[in-house]
């Protein structure tokens, strides 16, 4: 159990316009194992400054589950992939999580 406890994890966000581009991120992502998981949030509406005027634009929370060690590399290449001129990506790490996972993902 106490190896597991030492498995460090983050969630990467970011946003994108759509449901395609979401899914092509997701999809990359996990089909070339840098993330565990990746969640999907549709129908999100953003409020925004762009060149000093008020924007709102529909959008999809992406949300991909990884090992810290590879938050870092995940959000380059999102950025390189990413269709906005200046994207969002973040990473949280993650304090706790259910002993279930933790399983799981090991």
């Amino acid at each position: 159990m106490e190896e597991l406890l030492a498995l460090s994890l983050s969630i990467v966000y970011t946003t994108v316009a759509d449901r395609t581009q979401a899914s092509i991120i997701a999809k990359q992502f996990v089909n070339n194992d840098m993330v565990l998981c990746t969640n999907i949030i549709t129908n999100v509406i953003s409020f925004f400054k762009w060149n000093s005027n008020l924007k709102s634009e529909k959008e999809c929370i992406v949300i991909m589950k990884c090992f810290s060690k590879n938050s870092k590399q995940i959000i380059e290449m999102v950025e390189e992939i990413h269709p906005y001129e200046i994207p969002l990506i973040f990473s949280i790490s993650i304090n706790e999580t259910n002993a279930k996972y933790l399983s799981w993902i090991s």
